[in-house]
């Protein structure tokens, strides 16, 4: 399962991602992304759930990449990614291409937190 959406009044895109099954599924979430992006003025944040999400085979990367550029392209200024707190290592590709593109998204466990960090709220630790 995976949802896009935004949120225009906190200019944020939620993404959800979890278990892809083919290449097709995962041009549609390309192209979801990039429709939901014009919804979003520069500057916008967003959160990527990817605590199901898992390791897919490195050709998916690509995808990955091409949504990444898009929310670069955007107007995208900063993202934090929720993961498991053990598990499934997911997040890790995404931060793998991300870097290739030139940004970094701070990982964090817990939804909560993602928020209050993109919220611009003092981090808890």
């Amino acid at each position: 399962m995976h949802n896009i959406r935004v949120d225009q009044k906190k200019n944020r895109m939620y993404i959800t991602i979890e278990k892809i099954e083919n290449q097709a599924e995962m041009e549609k979430i390309v192209e979801k992304a990039k429709s939901e992006c014009a919804k979003l003025k520069k500057g916008f944040t967003c959160l990527t759930d990817l605590r199901n999400y898992e390791y897919q085979d490195e050709i998916f990367e690509k995808y990955i990449g091409a949504t990444q550029q898009a929310l670069l392209d955007a107007g995208l200024a900063k993202v934090v990614r929720v993961h498991r707190q053990s598990g499934l290592l997911g997040h890790y590709q995404f931060e793998t291409v991300s870097l290739d593109l030139g940004y970094h998204a701070k990982n964090v466990t817990d939804i909560e937190e993602a928020e209050r960090i993109l919220d611009g709220e003092k981090e808890v630790k």
